[in-house]
């Protein structure tokens, strides 16, 4: 055992790093009682010591992954392990920490090597769709039953990845698709999950429960999760089909923009969403010369409000995009190939290159036997179950109950999460799924953390000046906070999270000026 501070230095309620051998630790008092983990979050491995601590669970900072400092379990998305936890005594007022973890908390339990087979064709439990709720829904179902059959259709060849990463790094590096990947396929392999990878489900009928393949063939479950994610809107107009014309989903989709763009090509982005700005930018890094087309006069008007929305305007044209607000498209030009994109003001951009990002549909037409929401989504309870037993969704799919009405989110983290919690139902567990909706995005270097869901906010406070000060913004309705966006001021959005899942957050008129770590260890 390594002695490493006074415990007179760690308040009830704080957290310090230290330095264990080759360790990064997180020490943390909850209550009274001392824990330590490492110091490193799962995801990308940064120091957890800069996020907040709220009682006994640790939020990252970056993209708001949640850890028990008690065990090192993980407890949201996203990141696929726990924390390596160590020993902890306490002598003559010197916390001492052992010098390697007492549990690891990383990967599953790897079972004796056989892959269970599944009984008379029927598997015990069947995931449609290969992202980041199957990915998170194996692990919980491997968790609980090591005996069970699982089986993963995906329509992509490779295992779940980290889609976040497509439109950022991915397409503005030359790095390999495999890279992406959370797990690798052996990974799934040695943990007794049989991966259907490349191909696409034809029908899933519910009542039968079977699932069935373009070849004809039938598989029967015991336990389905519908996980399939969105399917890019495309536009429809003349010229839409053009060689040139791009929507990006996958990565295959990023490596064939990616190698057709260099210096000085001249790029259209149809769209002014998240995704369709992170392109912007990842493009015109690799040289492109960018011009946003969208309907919007306001980039983000509705979502962020004008002052933010001028703000991320600022930092696209700072970097050297061109934006074409309030104007839709009416046509492409070209031959064989984009050669233009005309506009409906009549004027035409000059385009090699045309990517859309006008948001994305539930792929849900596999699916038989159940009444859709008007949007075509999955309706399902609180525990994230749909059409009565034995059936669950997540992910951009599921139409779920959450604190601001029923809704419908298209955020990374919230398909993980929601897919750890419908693996864990579809093992036998009754666990309610209450996360707070969060999702980042990097627009020109500069990271934006959402925490919440606002629908039809009356106004929005400030915290701060967007452009000239860090700040935080809160978007009210009926006096009760819906959400906030935080940029720069990472560790009070990760503490603003806790608060919100806890009901604790603040009267809105004491909004500006808090100093929220202390109110977590005030919880």
């Amino acid at each position: 055992m390594t002695p490493v501070l006074p415990l007179s230095q760690l308040p009830a309620g704080h957290m310090h790093a230290v330095k264990v051998g080759d360790y990064d630790v997180l020490l943390a008092n909850v209550a009274g009682e001392v824990y330590a983990v490492e110091n490193k979050c799962s995801h990308y491995q940064f120091a957890l010591t800069k996020g907040a601590l709220c009682e006994f669970r640790v939020r990252c900072p970056l993209h708001h992954a949640c850890f028990d400092v008690r065990t090192g379990e993980q407890i949201e998305a996203p990141g696929m392990d726990g924390l390596p936890k160590f020993k902890v005594e306490i002598a003559d007022d010197q916390i001492l920490v052992s010098e390697e973890p007492v549990a690891e908390n990383a990967s599953l339990a790897v079972p004796d090597g056989s892959v269970p087979a599944p009984t008379n064709g029927r598997y015990d439990h069947v995931i449609v769709g290969a992202g980041a709720a199957a990915a998170y829904a194996v692990e919980s179902i491997r968790s609980l039953d090591r005996e069970a059959s699982i089986l993963v259709v995906g329509d992509e060849d490779q295992p779940p990845y980290d889609r976040t990463a497509v439109t950022k790094n991915f397409l503005q590096e030359d790095a390999a698709a495999e890279d992406l990947s959370l797990r690798s396929m052996d990974f799934y392999r040695k943990h007794g999950v049989t991966f259907r990878a490349g191909s696409r489900v034809q029908a899933l009928d519910l009542n039968a429960k079977t699932v069935g393949f373009a070849d004809g063939s039938l598989v029967a479950y015991g336990n389905v999760l519908m996980a399939t994610g969105g399917t890019p809107r495309r536009l429809s107009v003349p010229g839409a089909d053009l060689a040139g014309v791009h929507t990006i989903r996958k990565p295959e989709d990023a490596q064939s923009v990616r190698s057709a763009v260099s210096q000085g090509t001249e790029v259209v982005i149809v769209g002014g969403s998240f995704i369709g700005l992170e392109a912007a930018m990842s493009l015109g890094k690799r040289g492109g010369k960018i011009t946003v087309v969208t309907p919007e006069e306001v980039l983000f008007g509705k979502v962020f409000g004008a002052p933010i929305g001028q703000y991320v305007r600022d930092l696209h044209e700072a970097a050297g995009v061109t934006f074409r607000l309030g104007r839709k498209v009416k046509a492409i030009e070209g031959d064989d190939r984009v050669t233009g994109v005309q506009l409906d003001d009549g004027s035409t951009l000059p385009a090699d290159l045309v990517v859309v990002g006008i948001g994305v549909r539930p792929a849900t037409d596999y699916v038989q036997g159940i009444a859709f929401q008007r949007d075509h989504s999955i309706l399902v309870d609180g525990h994230l179950a749909a059409h009565g037993k034995n059936a669950w969704a997540a992910g951009d799919i599921a139409t779920y109950p959450d604190r601001e009405g029923t809704v419908r989110i298209e955020h990374w983290k919230v398909a993980g999460q929601q897919g750890r919690i419908a693996g864990l139902n579809m093992a036998g567990q009754r666990e309610a799924y209450h996360m707070v909706p969060f999702f980042w995005t990097n627009q020109q270097g500069v990271n934006f953390r959402y925490v919440g869901h606002a629908k039809d906010y009356d106004h929005i406070v400030l915290d701060g000046t967007p452009g000239q000060t860090p700040f935080l913004a809160f978007y009210i309705r009926d006096r009760h906070v819906q959400a906030c966006l935080g940029v720069k001021r990472d560790a009070e959005a990760a503490a603003i999270n806790e608060l919100m899942a806890l009901g604790k957050m603040p009267a809105v008129d004491k909004l500006i000026g808090q100093d929220w770590l202390q109110r977590c260890r005030e919880v």
